[in-house]
């Protein structure tokens, strides 16, 4: 069996592809321009998840930040125990200055009885005894 060649009209001077070829040329085109498409659309979202990664605190990042907390805490334990210390310094003058010489008088009994209980040995067995006896 032989081929038989057709003759162009333009004398061989034009390529045309038969229907058959021309159909799948176009189907290899849509094709190839929706797997470009797919690739892209996969190089975008590898893109993205490369920067939320980049961007994501590292675990160094967290211990600074409990390392700040944790001063940012023993700073404010300190400024609390020293102002309290100023306050009860505060008031302690605001009252001595309103005093009446009554006032005074029975501070200082109250601190001379204070001072007296602080240098008696007072345990559960001497209270019965004095009672007692």
């Amino acid at each position: 069996m032989r081929w038989r060649r057709r003759r162009s009209e333009a004398a061989g001077l034009s390529v045309v592809p038969a229907p058959r070829m021309e159909r799948a040329l176009v189907a290899l085109v849509v094709h190839a321009q929706q797997l470009d498409d797919r690739i892209e659309r996969l190089e975008r979202r590898l893109d993205a998840t490369i920067d939320d990664v980049l961007d994501a605190p590292t675990h160094d990042d967290v211990l600074a930040v409990r390392v700040h907390s944790a001063r940012v805490a023993a700073e404010l334990a300190r400024v609390t125990v020293e102002l309290r210390a100023e306050i009860e310094e505060a008031r302690n003058l605001a009252a001595a200055a309103h005093a009446t010489p009554f006032d005074r008088r029975v501070r200082t009994v109250a601190e001379t009885i204070v001072d007296l209980s602080d240098r008696m040995d007072t345990l559960p067995g001497d209270v019965g005894r004095t009672a007692t006896g």
